[in-house]
């Protein structure tokens, strides 16, 4: 009885920090070290706490290494308080890592059934709030809105919300070879709701991008069939090229398509010079001529940003990151942080390889995270945002700790 109640606390948490990291943003902090509060009490109850598990050690220091480093290297500076400021958005990871560490000798269990009502509950009220929002307030409100109708709800900033809200989406389908009829149509229509909210809501170009790249796994994860794969892939594509030909032509005024088109228009035919994408450019170009300076040791963490000033302008706006967490991690403590950034990044497909619970269907969805993850790092940042990397560590911990089941061993199909 006791265990049976422990398992319910257990998946409570987990669906509070579900619902906070769709609407709420930061308030999953407060149910995350609930989580690791708890699972740490289990930990010391257990039998088996004195048993070490290789591979989850080797995964926590596979999402951690960076920020090891980071700390490390940044001990050598003398301005302690700077470093753990630099650091503080980071915290995360070390701390909601701690999970999988803790999951190695707990009976807690995570089915794919529950976590795809707790992704799905969580895509269902964000979008009812977006709804709720607009047609109380308006599209343009504090809550609602945090650029030109750009939506983040209570995250406060759209590139954090767009990033988790995706890949709360992706967690609606992880009982899908499991489902009836009616239970797939649900959770791909939920499914849909989420990725509107992340790609096409939120006003971010890095997220819709994320998105398009993402749709083959999805639809072969979907499908098992690897020839109707194909054909939905040329089919989606010939589809958005008439949209985007027809949108052209008619000269529709979309707020978000003509962004879309000025950034591609900045970076392949350099026509014009979109400030977003120009910027990041400039500093993408200072930040590789600043690692040269420094390729070994770097100039530490709390120089990230400042170390890039004498390749910018004076009237360059003062960021406190290069909008690139790879290229950051190169700033600061040289060739091994971009090394340790990458493998850090990609730590949601290194854990569906290492699982214990290991199968297709869960390298399936490691690769569904993890690309999302290094697009939205490599164009803003992951881990120098605290609901970025909260989101990061926790989804690195549900695709170690989820048991699929059943048929999610099914091999894709050619015909």
């Amino acid at each position: 009885m006791a265990s049976i109640t422990k398992q319910k606390i257990h998946n409570s948490l987990i669906l509070l920090i579900f619902v906070c990291f769709g609407s709420f943003g930061s308030l999953s902090h407060l149910f995350s070290l609930a989580l690791i509060i708890f699972s740490s009490i289990a930990y010391l109850q257990s039998e088996k706490k004195n048993e070490h598990g290789v591979k989850a050690t080797i995964l926590f220091f596979v999402l951690n290494s960076c920020f090891f480093l980071f700390l490390l290297n940044g001990l050598f500076y003398n301005n302690f308080f700077l470093l753990l400021k630099s650091l503080s958005p980071m915290l995360p990871l070390p701390l909601i890592g701690l999970l999988i560490i803790f999951h190695h000798t707990t009976d807690f269990k995570l089915k794919t059934k529950k976590i795809a009502l707790f992704a799905q509950l969580s895509i269902l009220v964000s979008f009812i709030l977006y709804l709720l929002l607009y047609k109380a307030i308006g599209p343009n409100n504090y809550f609602q809105g945090y650029v030109e109708g750009r939506v983040s709800l209570f995250s406060g900033n759209p590139i954090p919300f767009s990033f988790v809200v995706l890949g709360i989406s992706i967690f609606c389908l992880t009982d899908w070879r499991n489902s009836s009829y009616i239970g797939r149509l649900g959770a791909f229509v939920i499914f849909l709701l989420g990725a509107y909210l992340a790609g096409f809501s939120s006003g971010t170009r890095g997220t819709l991008l994320a998105l398009i790249l993402i749709t083959p796994i999805i639809i072969l994860y979907l499908s098992n069939n690897l020839i109707f794969t194909l054909i939905s892939i040329l089919s989606l594509t010939l589809i958005g090229l008439i949209i985007l030909a027809t949108t052209e032509l008619s000269g529709w005024d979309n707020q978000y398509f003509f962004r879309i088109k000025e950034g591609l228009d900045t970076i392949i035919f350099l026509k014009s010079n979109e400030s977003s994408v120009g910027q990041r450019l400039t500093m993408w170009s200072a930040s590789i001529k600043a690692i040269s300076d420094a390729l070994i040791f770097g100039h530490g963490i709390t120089e990230k940003f400042n170390a890039l000033k004498p390749y910018l302008d004076n009237s360059f706006p003062n960021y406190t990151h290069p909008h690139n967490d790879i290229l950051a991690a190169g700033i600061s403590i040289g060739v091994f942080g971009i090394i340790t950034g990458f493998f850090s990044l990609i730590s949601a497909f290194i854990a569906s390889l290492l699982a214990p619970h290991s199968s297709s269907a869960k390298i399936y969805f490691g690769l569904m995270l993890a690309c999302p993850t290094i697009l939205t790092a490599n164009v803003s940042t992951i881990i120098f945002n605290d609901v970025s990397s909260a989101w990061f560590a926790f989804s690195v911990y549900l695709i170690w700790s989820i048991e699929f089941s059943g048929n999610q061993k099914m091999e894709p199909k050619s015909n």
